[in-house]
């Protein structure tokens, strides 16, 4: 099972992503795991193609995403973990990156694809990226 960040995802999807090349190499190494995201990644995003003015059409991103093995709606109960995670990481951890440890968490995660440096700081995660 492995986490996907929206910095992957975005990559997969915008053309002249400075991860393109990343995530597209990456890509069929993760064939057979177990893929999952959250609400805070599909934010991200949905987001980001906003800003990147894209031309694709966003219903079939939005339906690619939530038809991954698992998509992570997360909970009140969630949120307020992520809230405690932020504050035991003193910031250090912004608070999106916080909704993603608690879903791999609750999902019994430890690998993360991402290109966020933050991830590799964290004991007991593995990040998949360009850069380990």
């Amino acid at each position: 099972m492995i986490f996907l960040d929206s910095s992957y995802i975005k990559g997969l999807i915008l053309k002249r992503d400075p991860y393109e090349n990343f995530s597209n190499n990456i890509r069929p190494y993760l064939k057979n795991e177990t893929k999952v995201i959250n609400i805070t990644v599909l934010v991200e995003v949905l987001n980001a193609l906003k800003k990147n003015n894209y031309r694709g059409s966003i219903e079939e991103v939005i339906l690619e995403l939530c038809n991954l093995d698992i998509v992570d709606w997360l909970t009140t109960d969630d949120y307020l973990s992520a809230i405690e995670k932020f504050k035991f990481f003193n910031g250090s951890v912004n608070f999106a990156d916080c909704t993603i440890l608690v879903s791999m968490e609750k999902y019994g995660i430890s690998k993360i694809v991402t290109t966020d440096s933050d991830f590799g700081n964290i004991r007991g995660i593995r990040r998949i990226s360009g850069f380990s």
